[in-house]
């Protein structure tokens, strides 16, 4: 932009001198140096906090599919992309195993319930002890609690869908065996609610930003367009502040570590979608218009602007 600013000021200047108006003296051959840093003195560096910019990245919430029991998949109901509400089936485990437990569980528990009601009887004649009673009455609580686990267990083999949204990928095909360990995942979830578009700005031009100041963002996957917003929330934690559980001794701070920019939601007011959905993934740069060097604020908008346009040329 300096670079821009200053060929417009050699421009006019020529005319000048064309027309008689302005000599062409040393002071005038150096004036464009001059205007230059002027330029970035009393414009550009404040504008590093008048107007900050970062790039932003629109983020949405993906959950990894891991069923709760382990099985063997009989039926694949979900569809890639195909929306779908919460609850919807996405894949359903063989439950013949997790029937036959709670089948033997109902056996065990209803012979359990008879030996209970002739116990009781017994103690109630005063021919048997109570022992019996208390012994078949524990033996019933015991099954029933494991008859609502092998229950439990059963309804988990219709592995559901968490929210409204859609499967990404998808790569699993019925016969294949599932386990419920966390280390592993069997389908990638697109949760549609969870959409938060992220700016990253460096610590040095934070100070200003505030919730509710205006902002613009500029998407790659839009050229030729500028999205008004406002900021949503500043989150003052980077990953530079989280110590990792372990066994080894932190390395304390040095001179060497990365500032790391730290991030700022912004609320969009007329969110860019493809195909009616948020578009995840979408990147381009963004700017903050604070409350202090307004001046600076039209420089930033044009320089946005000619990188939207630039996306045509440019799209990379």
């Amino acid at each position: 932009m300096i670079v821009f600013l200053s060929l417009l000021y050699i421009g006019v200047l020529a005319v000048l001198v064309k027309l008689k108006i302005v000599p062409l003296n040393t002071f005038w051959k150096l004036s464009p140096v001059l205007w230059a840093l002027l330029l970035f003195i009393v414009l550009f560096i404040p504008m590093q906090w008048g107007a900050p910019s970062g790039t932003a990245l629109m983020y949405k919430g993906v959950v990894e599919i891991i069923p709760n029991v382990s099985g063997q998949v009989t039926e694949i109901a979900a569809e890639p992309l195909k929306p779908m509400k919460k609850g919807d089936l996405l894949f359903r485990l063989d439950p013949i195993p997790f029937q036959a437990q709670v089948d033997r569980i109902e056996a065990d528990l209803a012979l359990a319930r008879i030996n209970l009601e002739r116990a009781a009887t017994l103690v109630e004649r005063k021919v048997g002890p109570e022992f019996e009673r208390d012994k078949y009455r524990a033996q019933v609580h015991s099954l029933e609690a494991q008859l609502t686990a092998a229950q439990w267990e059963l309804d988990q083999t219709d592995v559901l869908a968490p929210a409204d949204g859609y499967v990404v990928g998808l790569s699993l095909r019925p016969g294949q065996r599932v386990g419920n360990l966390p280390i592993r995942s069997w389908m990638a979830y697109v949760d549609s609610g969870l959409n938060r578009f992220v700016v990253g700005i460096p610590q040095t031009r934070l100070r200003h930003v505030q919730k509710g100041q205006e902002a613009e963002v500029v998407l790659r996957l839009f050229p030729g367009k500028a999205f008004n917003g406002a900021v949503e929330a500043v989150i003052d934690v980077t990953s530079g502040a989280q110590l990792q559980p372990s066994g080894v001794i932190p390395i304390a701070p040095t001179p060497n570590d990365p500032p790391l920019p730290f991030a700022v939601v912004l609320k969009l007011d007329d969110l860019p979608t493809l195909a009616g959905e948020v578009s995840g993934g979408a990147l381009g740069p963004a700017a903050i218009y604070t409350d202090s060097a307004s001046a600076t604020h039209i420089i930033r908008r044009v320089m946005l602007r000619m990188e939207s346009w630039m996306n045509f040329l440019l799209p990379y």
